[in-house]
């Protein structure tokens, strides 16, 4: 019997509108046994999201004592329970919780009450068993237990047939409620997946999948119909924001595949992840993702490639000042850094660099600013040696200057940096070259 868990986001989970329309999508698909679900989001651009909301209640309590503001949500909730024939139900809930809030003000209790009613209200709809994030979902102090979770999740869940539950939060074991961070929906999702050995884990959401590039620099981005779980490492890390980026870790350690889904246009395939695509994953580009505002520190130093220890020393002093360092490519007798700008604020880059010129003596340092990271992802991207030559030219056609280049650790993608004018420019010439010019021979 093939078994899935679906996640539904907090646009998914808007309005009475919306929810119905969830409703529908499960109840055409018997396999979807276990839903987690999102707070209510925004029902227009410009609209607060109920967790937004609950954060300000949250901070009324810590400043007045008082909470005034949950009235908001009150209103909100009890607007899509009206359209979903639920208020009688829900209205109980409501005052307990208000009550609830009254004796215990805590920041996490507060802002988790979003799935918490979301889930309470969609179980109802659907007729299935609610089961409550916090029987489930396991800190340990404020950090998420995974191993926990997992176990109490399966020894309660496959017990039970059809169930909703909220996402985003869970329980400490000593009665106190947690959260996880925003976005964190997702992460429950994964481990409710992994939990009960589900066959596919869908991810609904409010777009289609994941694009190749930005759409807001390239017109009408080609959709990601497959990829591996390698490929979403590195696009999430790169910024993609479609799912949070530590969902995949219980849904690859289980070898389930990730669906992600449109709400909003349920006929579209979406996209497709899972551990390995085989002969059906062909494509040499899957996708083009970048972020801007890197700084470069480039060092050279005479018979630096002989002496012991000398990366250490650097990296020891970057990890005293809290810095991240996101490349680190070498030569002979030199080696790059490419460190995100914000971990140079406040005075610490010229720290950094007086101090590594106190302990290596360079003979030569040079900062460069405003610097680009893109990262092209392609599993077949690096089997033939033309593609490269393809990806060079390209650039160099196109008077893009390359600031560094990184041949990625995985084996599925290919880091460069640009500086931050040419950041856009570059990416609409990778995706001509890879994408457009390809689909063109095809179709001849």
């Amino acid at each position: 019997m093939i078994r899935k868990v679906a996640k539904f986001g907090g646009t998914s989970m808007a309005n009475a509108d919306t929810i119905r329309r969830v409703a529908t999508i499960i109840k055409n698909d018997p396999a979807i046994h276990f839903v987690v679900v999102s707070a209510p989001g925004r029902r227009q651009k410009g609209d607060l999201k109920v967790t937004d909301l609950l954060y300000q209640v949250a901070k009324e309590a810590e400043e007045k004592g008082t909470i005034q503001s949950f009235q908001l949500v009150e209103a909100r909730i009890l607007e899509i329970a009206k359209g979903l024939d639920l208020v009688d139900f829900i209205t109980p809930y409501l005052i307990a919780t208000k009550n609830a809030i009254l004796d215990d003000m805590s920041l996490p209790f507060i802002v988790s009450r979003g799935e918490y009613f979301s889930s309470l209200l969609l179980a109802k709809y659907l007729n299935y068993t609610w089961v409550d994030a916090k029987d489930c979902i396991v800190f340990r102090g404020s950090t998420l237990n995974y191993p926990s979770s997992n176990q109490k999740t399966r020894k309660l869940l496959n017990k039970m047939a059809y169930v909703v539950m909220g996402g985003f939060y869970g329980e400490n074991g000593l009665g106190d409620i947690k959260v996880m961070e925003r976005g964190g929906s997702d992460i429950t999702g994964a481990i409710v997946a992994r939990a009960i050995k589900a066959n596919v884990y869908e991810n609904w959401t409010d777009v289609d999948g994941f694009l190749v590039a930005d759409p807001d620099i390239v017109h009408h981005p080609k959709l990601i119909e497959e990829m591996t779980y390698k490929e979403l490492r590195v696009l999430s890390f790169m910024g993609a924001e479609v799912l949070h980026s530590e969902t995949y870790y219980p849904v690859m350690r289980a070898k389930i595949p990730i669906h992600i889904r449109n709400t909003f246009n349920p006929t579209t395939e979406g996209t497709y992840i899972s551990p390995s695509l085989g002969h059906r994953g062909d494509s040499l580009v899957t996708g083009i993702a970048g972020l801007q505002d890197f700084t470069l520190i480039v060092v050279e130093k005479e018979l630096m490639s002989e002496v012991v220890g000398l990366d250490r020393k650097i990296l020891s002093i970057a990890e005293k000042l809290g810095i991240i360092i996101e490349h680190f490519p070498s030569g002979t007798d030199t080696f790059s850094m490419m460190i995100e700008s914000k971990y140079l604020e406040n005075g610490i880059k010229d720290q950094f660099i007086q101090l590594i010129k106190k302990t290596i003596k360079p003979d030569y340092l040079e900062v460069t600013e405003d610097v680009s990271l893109i990262s092209i992802i392609g599993r077949n991207l690096m089997a033939n040696n033309y593609n490269m030559l393809r990806l060079f030219t390209a650039l160099v056609n196109d008077n893009i200057t390359l600031k560094m280049i990184d041949y990625g650790s995985s084996g599925v993608n290919i880091v460069i940096g640009v500086s931050d004018d040419d950041y856009a420019f570059a990416i609409k010439t990778l995706y001509k070259e890879f994408i457009e010019d390809d689909e063109e021979e095809e179709q001849e």
